[in-house]
């Protein structure tokens, strides 16, 4: 099947708002960037990564700072920072623009319910739908850029980001544009989402050790770190023509109906899903250099994960590593910018350690091979996994 060339690349992340900073913490960061964040009501605290280098401010008119939410400003940033990296390109009806995220434009979609509970209707902005609509984010970028192609969203929970890519790969494969824009977003340090995860015990207590809350595939790992970012990639089809910073050689896509938020055990549905994108890729499982795994630090999420991978690779057959344990969970951004990190690692051959793992769950252990240290790999591609609530898995084959 045609690859698609990666031409431009952009993040905002915990790790780093620029490439450089992103790639150089990536594999050197001594401590997660997890701080405790207290909000305003209820006295409720939890576990926070937030961006790193992200200044709005700095690259944003007043008006945009205004009326739009930090999930557009964070996916604006990234994906300015992708297009810079290519020049002119195809007519613009032939350019597409895909976005993944999970909830959007969450803060504003608060600030206005808040708003009209505090203030009344009077109080909500009469330019709150433009914003909090769920194409929102895709319809702006299309119109920053004058793209009338394709404008479409993806909204596959923490899988949003990986199947925005992977449905790019598809749009140029199949013709329907020359250059897509495609990666995912989530700015989530918003109370009642975040209150909704605590309450669910999705996400992490260990508020007296922040900086190694997250723990994917450690034995006392207790749910996960909210993070927040964007991350976009300029796709173009492989012709042959073109050098680019990378390659999407494969997507695999399918749904467990299992369970609303929880995998199925042994991880049927992902390790078909893995399957799926090697076989797009036209690639065997013996060619995969790396993993990227999902590793979100649940106990059921990891779990399956690793049976899923023993599943198609073999027991221990292949190196995984987790970027969650330094920069949190993105949710809609996790896919895209878990992506780029394995394309980057790919081509180093540089594979961060899991920093926070220091006792491999038993059940765990044996089945992949991960480890908290820093270490060297063959080079080949790379397998870069994303699973979200409602069943939905998404495997992109990168290099």
């Amino acid at each position: 099947m045609t690859s698609a060339i990666v031409r431009g690349r952009g993040v905002v992340s915990p790790l780093g708002s620029d490439l450089n900073s992103f790639s150089r913490s990536l594999v050197d960061a001594a401590e997660t960037q997890a701080v405790v964040a207290r909000t305003t009501r209820y006295e409720l605290e939890y576990l926070a990564c937030h961006a790193s280098g992200f200044e709005p401010a700095d690259r944003f008119e007043r008006h945009e700072l205004r009326r739009l939410d930090r999930a557009h400003l964070m996916a604006f940033w990234a994906a300015d920072d992708a297009l810079a990296m290519v020049g002119d390109g195809p007519d613009p009806e032939r350019c597409a623009v895909v976005v993944g995220t999970g909830f959007g434009a969450a803060g504003s979609h608060e600030a206005q319910s808040e708003a009209w509970r505090d203030r009344g209707p009077r109080a909500v902005s009469p330019l709150t739908l433009p914003v909090v609509m769920s194409n929102s984010i895709a319809a702006h970028l299309a119109i920053r850029l004058g793209w009338t192609g394709p404008a479409l969203t993806i909204a596959t929970a923490c899988a949003s980001g990986a199947d925005a890519i992977g449905e790019a790969l598809w749009l140029l494969r199949t013709g329907r544009a020359d250059r897509v824009l495609a990666g995912g977003v989530d700015a989530l340090h918003v109370e009642h989402v975040v209150t909704a995860f605590l309450r669910m015990e999705a996400m992490s207590s260990r508020l007296d050790d922040p900086g190694s809350a997250s723990r994917p595939f450690d034995a006392d790992r207790d749910g996960f770190v909210m993070g927040e970012g964007a991350g976009f990639v300029v796709l173009e089809r492989d012709d042959g023509s073109v050098t680019g910073l990378g390659t999407v050689f494969g997507y695999g896509v399918n749904n467990d109906a299992h369970h609303i938020v929880a995998p199925p055990d042994g991880g049927s549905g992902a390790a078909a899903c893995v399957r799926a994108a090697l076989v797009d890729a036209g690639i065997e499982p013996s060619d995969i250099a790396h993993v990227n795994a999902h590793g979100t630090s649940t106990s059921r999420n990891d779990a399956a994960e690793a049976a899923a991978l023993a599943d198609v690779f073999g027991p221990s057959a292949v190196p995984v590593t987790a970027t969650k344990a330094v920069m949190g969970h993105l949710v809609g951004g996790a896919g895209a910018v878990e992506c780029i990190a394995a394309v980057l690692t790919a081509q180093s051959g540089d594979l961060p350690g899991v920093r926070t793992l220091s006792t491999l769950d038993p059940e765990i252990d044996g089945l992949i091979d991960v480890s908290s240290d820093r270490r060297s790999i063959d080079p080949g591609p790379a397998l870069s996994t994303s699973f979200g609530f409602g069943g939905h898995n998404a495997c992109l084959v990168v290099g």
